[in-house]
């Protein structure tokens, strides 16, 4: 899968796609107009439930729900790895500065070792 979409400053977006097996992962390769963006991978059962919120047991009676970022950048390539396939993926992005930017992805499927194929 490859698209484009602009994410204005201080907002949340999500793209989805489908995994199809065969698959051990994928790559997630990211452009950013100016400046960087923050991302996250999730499965579509855990995120349509936690929207990518998790709690985060500070001590024995303190909770606090995080939104965990796992990569943040410009120009770059971040893989995941994955034992089910098949399913629907989503990807959050939230753009932490005050103006808009234009991102690009490109999702490419990955699978036995080194394998890849880019989705159009």
């Amino acid at each position: 899968m490859t698209t484009s979409f602009t994410i204005e400053g201080g907002e949340q977006k999500f793209k989805a796609f489908y995994l199809s097996a065969p698959a051990e992962g994928f790559e997630i390769k990211i452009n950013v107009s100016i400046g960087s963006i923050k991302f996250s991978p999730f499965p579509a059962q855990e995120f349509e439930e936690t929207l990518g919120y998790h709690q985060h047991y500070i001590n024995e009676t303190t909770v606090e729900v995080v939104q965990p970022w796992f990569f943040e950048g410009n120009n770059r390539t971040a893989g995941c790895s994955t034992d089910d396939a098949n399913q629907v993926w989503y990807i959050l992005f939230y753009n932490e500065d005050s103006y808009e930017k234009e991102i690009q992805i490109q999702i490419t499927k990955v699978w036995k070792e080194q394998n890849y194929q880019s989705w159009i």
